[in-house]
């Protein structure tokens, strides 16, 4: 079994949305007894979310030095997250649950050409990106909360275009996502879903 790999797509969201992912992974971590004594602890992940919501508080518009201060708080917290989440891998080893307690989504595991899918955070808080770089006819996104319940799935929409973003889902609960492709053929199964932790 492979060890879990950790998804950096935090690095890519605004820096309100870095701020908010940051504090659901403090809570996530805060008394997790999978994550005893957390590196860097969890104080310092705290004071980097703290500047960053305090320079984006003061940020003006057109103002490059406020839009600077700004830049270089979102790069520390990026940095803070980044080794925290180097932790997280090196404790969960290749346990699965254990890394997705630690509020980190994880890297989703290699899958055959047809069934390619790929979930990240989207620019809005509640929304999030899925693509598909198979080709079909059109594809069914599907998503439900975690953990998995076949029943629970729902379909997000049908679309004719390789990619979606899905709104309307909750900041701080983890979704899990898959995507069909319909061919002349008809509908092919569903692909390995990919979970992300909404912020």
């Amino acid at each position: 079994m492979k060890t879990v790999r950790i998804s950096l797509n935090f690095k890519s969201v605004s820096a309100a949305l870095l701020a908010i992912f940051a504090q659901s992974v403090i809570s996530a971590i805060t008394n997790n007894a999978f994550f005893i004594n957390p590196y860097p602890v969890l104080g310092i992940l705290q004071t980097a979310v703290n500047n960053l919501v305090s320079a984006l508080a003061a940020q003006h518009p057109g103002d490059k030095a406020s839009s600077e201060v700004v830049k270089l708080a979102k790069h520390e917290l990026n940095r803070v997250l980044t080794a925290l989440a180097a932790y997280v891998v090196f404790e969960s080893n290749t346990d699965t649950a254990k890394a997705l307690s630690s509020g980190f989504s994880l890297v989703g595991p290699r899958q055959a050409p047809s069934n390619v899918f790929n979930a990240v955070q989207g620019l809005q808080s509640g929304s999030v990106d899925v693509s598909s770089p198979a080709g079909g006819n059109s594809y069914i996104w599907g998503y439900t909360t975690d953990p998995i319940v076949e029943a629970s799935w729902l379909v997000a929409a049908t679309t004719s275009q390789a990619s979606f973003t899905i709104n309307g889902l909750t900041p701080g609960v983890k979704y899990w996502f898959r995507v069909a492709l319909v061919t002349p053929a008809g509908q092919r199964p569903w692909c390995n879903p990919v979970m992300v932790h909404v912020v």
